[in-house]
């Protein structure tokens, strides 16, 4: 896919190019980073998902740069999880249907 120079985190509206953190694109043409779309994911997980999450990402942290093998697979496990589906176009959208578009201050 190609993502624009200028192309915002649909969750957060930062520039993605320029963030310095990992995003997603998916076919729906949203663009998202990584935390953000973690963060709107993550309850949508079982706690199987969530806790697998974590441990993941502990890994990648805790995996060398060198290692870029494991890294790969445990970036495309992270993928898979949090990234299966676009969270403004998929079923994640549907099952959100009842909650507010903004939280209480």
């Amino acid at each position: 896919m190609q993502v624009k120079a200028d192309a915002r985190c649909a969750f957060t509206n930062k520039p993605v190019v320029t963030s310095g953190e990992p995003f997603y694109v998916f076919p729906s043409g949203y663009v998202f980073l990584e935390s953000a779309l973690r963060r709107e994911v993550m309850p949508y997980l079982n706690d199987k998902q969530r806790s697998r999450v974590s441990e993941v990402e502990h890994e990648l942290k805790m995996t060398p740069r060198h290692n870029i093998s494991r890294r790969n697979l445990l970036r495309a496990e992270l993928d898979g999880l949090i990234a299966a589906e676009c969270p403004l176009t998929g079923s994640i959208m549907v099952e959100s249907i009842d909650r507010p578009f903004e939280e209480d201050l």
